[in-house]
């Protein structure tokens, strides 16, 4: 498919009938649309999509693609057409497909429809015979499938999407559509719901109640699995989504020039409220330990100080230690000698009056006692000093997190006001929105994983019956054709399943090595990008000692080639297959339609990507403003541009400083024209 020629009646900018003719040559196949921001760059790109598919990617959606002038200008009731027509060459026919609509004029600047959008698709063959499609909406996806145009057409500025983690659905869903897996889908879902559900009906005519209402069991839980499936199916795709839309208006403010920084510090301050709140964690933890354990200390220092006092005057009387022992006073009277010599005759006055000092000796358990007791009087006035001092530390400690936690949070809110406050369009709407969608998703986590708990519950059971209905089936003895059948078509819905996983996997696994190749043609890095298990579009770099890493943390230029690279791959997946005969294989040869592909890009990448463009597909169409074409982008494509178109831009008055070969003033309307060549 190459896109000739895309004439425009009344479409947004463009009041009344224009026309562009685009490159169609093989080698200069690049086409350039220049036009400042604002003059209908991003129109064009959605004046395709709105003719081939009849929606726009607009926030208004359809309702605000009637040009204004033409409402101004027309009688009330007066009808005003619009109309969007684009010729294309594909398979060697002429086409042209033509989307008309038409309002009439209400009250003011209202207006309604009359009837819906109509697409008319006529084509001639090479031998000049003449025709025109009964059904042109099937014919144009056939042509050009409505699921994969967003490949093709596609804002540059938002396409590094694509290298998220949460676009993987989005490229199984490529990969779907590529391959024509519908089909086999559909095969699939066909015998696994509609055709063992008739067979299993035809084996409980006649069968046992008991056969009866097993089957009716094992059918109620299949159909349950199937919607079980299909709902945690939406809810993956959601909690995808929603990862997606937070990950852009992460990057999209990290990208205003006015608040990045805001954004970077925002960032910062919660890692580092985060940490706080794990250091503030950690101490009171350390605290109920310290209390828990030595809380007694300061309690018992007064009466552990006044017995120590007490047995440390007993030990300066000499009552506590005892210097004499039991065990030395009784040696004494067994020897009957005393250590001076003298004679101890038991009976006597000698040796009564040692014996008076056994009476009054400490055993070695008291002596003990004591010397362990007051050890331990001596130690809790340092004990106590020390629990004091790590309770002030840590209070310390703790009050400088609460002053820092306190300065952050209102630096934190801060922040926030002034986004709010801000004059960046769309940064309020952008903070409000990141805090919806963070509530949404961990809904849509939460709801999901209910669903995958009672599908699991449900296989088991559904198991269980399965087993029941063949044990009674053999039983029955009745119905063994139905009974065939019904496991034929299990096994046939088994293998087509498999089918699709093959298929799948060996697309993805072709596409990953083309998105490798052409990701390391640009970047010239030691990184390499695949399609991992998972779908994910990643990049990978080697860390010594840990071998192959994923890069979480891409850089916009880095994104963007990686995305660049799986939309370059599909295209010469497609362009290839195309001319085989393939059963499933749903090929074609694609133009790009790039809308502003450099605005967020270092010169570097800049560059980069730009010398790889013009390999991305037989025929690109470039809509850039002056600033992302001059240097780099100019250097690298004009070898391969066949034709250069201008957008001029008119309005009544223009700034002085804004006003330019592109952007004139002085007009009585606002309207966007077109003009042959570039004029810088």
């Amino acid at each position: 498919m190459k896109i000739r020629r895309l004439s425009l009646e009344n479409f947004r900018q463009f009041y009344g009938a224009h026309a562009i003719d685009f490159s169609v040559d093989d080698i200069q196949c690049v086409t350039v649309v220049h036009g400042e921001n604002g003059a209908g760059k991003t129109s064009l790109l959605n004046a395709f999509k709105w003719c081939f598919y009849g929606r726009t990617d607009f926030d208004t959606g359809e309702r605000n693609i009637l040009n204004e002038h033409a409402i101004a200008i027309a009688d009330s009731d007066e009808r005003i057409p619009l109309s969007v027509e684009v010729g294309f060459e594909h398979d060697g026919h002429r086409y042209v497909a033509k989307r008309t609509q038409v309002f009439r004029k209400a009250d003011g600047m209202d207006v309604e429809p009359v009837g819906g959008a109509v697409l008319e698709l006529s084509w001639t063959d090479p031998s000049g015979g003449f025709d025109k499609s009964k059904n042109p909406e099937s014919q144009m996806s056939q042509i050009l499938p409505e699921k994969m145009h967003s490949y093709f057409f596609f804002n540059g500025e938002r396409i590094e999407k694509l290298a998220y983690a949460s676009a993987s659905q989005e490229i199984r869903e490529a990969i779907r559509t590529l391959m024509g897996l519908e089909i086999v889908e559909r095969a699939r879902n066909h015998l696994g719901s509609k055709i063992k559900k008739h067979f299993s009906k035809q084996i409980k005519e006649g069968a046992s109640d008991e056969l009866g209402r097993v089957i009716d069991r094992e059918n109620e839980i299949d159909d349950e699995i199937g919607k079980k499936k299909n709902d945690s199916e939406t809810e993956r795709n959601n909690i995808q989504q929603f990862d997606a839309d937070i990950q852009f208006i992460n990057n999209k403010l990290k990208s205003m020039e006015s608040t990045a920084h805001l954004q970077q510090e925002w960032d910062e301050i919660n890692k580092r409220l985060d940490e706080i709140k794990a250091d503030l964690t950690d101490i009171s933890v350390a605290m109920r330990q310290l209390i828990g354990d030595r809380g007694f200390l300061p309690f018992i220092h007064p009466v552990a100080q006044k017995v120590w006092s007490l047995l440390e005057d007993r030990r300066r009387k000499g009552e506590l230690p005892y210097q004499i022992k039991q065990q030395f006073i009784d040696d004494l009277l067994n020897r009957e000698a005393c250590i001076c010599g003298a004679q101890l005759t038991k009976g006597g006055a000698a040796y009564a009056a040692v014996e008076q000092y056994k009476m009054s000796a400490a055993s070695e358990g008291i002596e003990e006692a004591f010397i362990n007791t007051s050890g331990a009087l001596k130690q809790v006035g340092w004990s106590r000093d020390d629990l004091f001092g790590q309770l002030r530390e840590r209070l310390g400690k703790r009050a400088t997190l609460g002053k820092e936690k306190e300065i952050l949070l209102g630096r934190r809110e801060d922040i926030s006001k002034q986004l709010r406050e801000s004059e960046i369009e769309d940064a309020v709407a952008l903070e409000k929105k990141r805090a919806d969608l963070h509530r949404f998703r961990d809904e849509a986590v939460g709801r999901r994983g209910q669903l995958l708990g009672k599908l699991e519950d449900l296989e088991k059971d559904l198991n269980k019956v399965r087993e029941q209905r063949k044990e009674l089936t053999k039983k029955s003895g009745q119905a063994d054709i139905a009974k065939r059948r019904h496991e034929i078509a299990e096994e046939c819905a088994r293998v087509l399943s498999e089918l699709h996983d093959a298929l799948s996997r060996r697309t993805r696994d072709q596409l990953s090595e083309r998105v490798n190749d052409t990701f390391q043609k640009i970047l010239k890095k030691d990184y390499w990008a695949e399609i991992d298990d998972d779908y994910c579009l990643q990049i990978f770099k080697n860390i010594p000692g840990h071998g192959s890493q994923v890069v979480y943390e891409k850089s916009t230029g880095e994104s963007q080639v990686t995305s660049l690279s799986f939309i370059g791959s599909i295209v010469s997946l497609a362009k290839e297959q195309h001319a085989k005969e393939r059963q499933f294989f749903r090929g074609g040869v694609f133009p790009i339609i790039m809308d502003s592909p450099f605005g967020s890009l270092d010169p570097t990448y800049r560059e980069l990507i730009a010398r790889y463009i013009p390999e991305l597909a037989d025929q690109i169409i470039l809509l850039v403003s002056g600033t992302q074409w001059k240097g780099e982008v100019e250097k690298e494509c004009q070898a391969r541009v066949g034709k250069h178109v201008s957008l001029i831009y008119h309005a009544p008055e223009v700034g002085k400083e804004k006003t330019s070969y592109y952007v004139r003033s002085g007009a009585d309307y606002e309207y966007t024209e077109f003009e042959e060549g570039y004029h810088g």
